[in-house]
């Protein structure tokens, strides 16, 4: 009998580029889940600043308070940031093409950063509420790179490691939302689903980059190339770019939790991939 479809993980990252943090119920706004990217590290030209080039973000770790967050990273002080202390001053940045204003947070956060990542650095905020509105979504977004939410089936996560040289985590794939109970993949096929009190429009697949393959605990290289070198073999297209996990947009708000029933709404046809796995 197959298992039913629910809800198994929730995954949310409070900075961008940083490790996350699991939670058993969420509230989901229009711009992703609470709590999710409202924070990005970026250059002093408000550019961001990810682990694609400085690795080792991945180890920086973050906990939530009732006003603010703490964060730590090896071998340094812990970062104390209550929301009340922000400055809140306007300030441009840049995250892929969109360019929008964020807001600043504390001079002792931008030293916190700059003196981890060894390089001039600021820490901002997205507010309560995303300035940065993505028109071909039609919807507010927080830092995420360009969608609210990403989903991923914890089939296709096993269909991933059963050819891959060594075993691959969920958290290498920094993503939102896990599915149980799914045939591997079933996620390509979905048009719109429900879970909980949300129900979700489902947008492009997740092109993947090279922070797929840091080890999401050291901050070091994945061997053997992985998982890249398995999923070029059955997840890339014609020109080689490589697909895993699907991007969500809400089209409500509400709470999900852990353990809640996935419903699939409507349904598209999958985009196929050359499988050259032996």
């Amino acid at each position: 009998m197959k298992d039913l479809a629910q809800l198994s993980g929730i995954n949310i990252f409070p900075v961008k580029s940083t490790s996350g943090i699991a939670q058993s119920r969420a509230y989901v706004g229009l711009e992703g889940i609470s709590f999710d990217r409202r924070f990005v590290v970026t250059d002093t030209a408000g550019r961001m600043i990810t682990a694609r080039k400085y690795p080792k973000m991945v180890t920086i770790k973050s906990t939530l308070l009732p006003d603010g967050i703490v964060l730590s990273a090896p071998d340094v002080k812990d970062l104390h940031l209550s929301i009340s202390d922000l400055e809140r001053e306007e300030f441009e940045c840049k995250i892929w093409s969109d360019r929008f204003f964020a807001y600043t947070t504390t001079d002792a956060a931008n030293k916190w950063f700059s003196d981890v990542l060894d390089t001039p650095a600021l820490l901002l905020y997205c507010g309560e509420e995303s300035n940065r509105y993505r028109e071909k979504l039609d919807t507010k977004v927080s830092f995420a790179d360009g969608y609210p939410v990403l989903v991923i089936s914890q089939g296709s996560l096993d269909e991933l490691n059963r050819s891959a040289s060594h075993p691959q985590s969920m958290a290498q794939f920094r993503t939102n939302l896990v599915i149980d109970g799914v045939a591997p993949f079933a996620e390509d096929s979905w048009e719109k689903i429900a879970i909980g009190d949300v129900e979700f429009k489902v947008g492009k697949a997740c092109q993947r980059c090279v922070l797929t393959s840091v080890d999401p605990n050291t901050g070091e290289k994945m061997a053997a190339q992985e998982p890249t070198a398995t999923l070029a073999k059955f997840r890339a297209d014609e020109k080689g770019a490589i697909f895993f996990g699907m991007n969500l947009i809400a089209l409500n708000e509400g709470v999900i939790e852990v353990g809640d029933e996935l419903r699939v709404l409507e349904t598209r046809t999958a985009i196929t991939y050359a499988d050259t796995r032996s």
